[in-house]
């Protein structure tokens, strides 16, 4: 992972997070409208430090929080259709910044690393929804 690309996320994290909490309380049909602003404030800015973390010490990081974050969200009620939303407004983000402030020599490696980090995320996603679709009801 560059260093390159670690710094261009850290800096970035907080106009990201900002960004992706105003994107996904958009529409009136949108769950995230249900969650006080400062939570999901909060919530936001975890999934971009997961996102910040897989630049750091490896892509599957990212999955591992959603993992976790998906299994909290699904209790909540939230859908799959939600979080792989909120997944997508992240990888669009990220990838604009990226690909603008990345070096001519490092942008493809950059924006691969992160279609890497976002393809795990959208996988583990996948297979915890899977879990919680044929769990038991309790």
């Amino acid at each position: 992972m560059s260093d390159e690309l670690r710094q261009i996320l850290r800096r970035h994290s907080t106009s990201i997070a900002a960004h992706l909490a105003a994107e996904l309380v958009k529409g009136s049909e949108s769950r995230f409208q249900k969650i006080d602003s400062e939570v999901l404030s909060e919530r936001c800015a975890m999934l971009v430090e997961a996102l910040v973390a897989s630049a750091w010490q490896g892509a599957d990081q990212l999955a591992q929080r959603v993992t976790m974050i998906a299994q909290q969200r699904f209790k909540e009620g939230f859908l799959l259709e939600d979080l792989q939303q909120a997944l997508r407004i992240l990888e669009v983000d990220a990838w604009r910044i990226i690909a603008n402030e990345s070096g001519q020599d490092s942008v493809v490696t950059n924006l691969g690393t992160l279609t890497i980090a976002m393809g795990y995320a959208r996988d583990e996603l996948a297979r915890i929804a899977q879990l919680y679709a044929f769990a038991p009801a309790s």
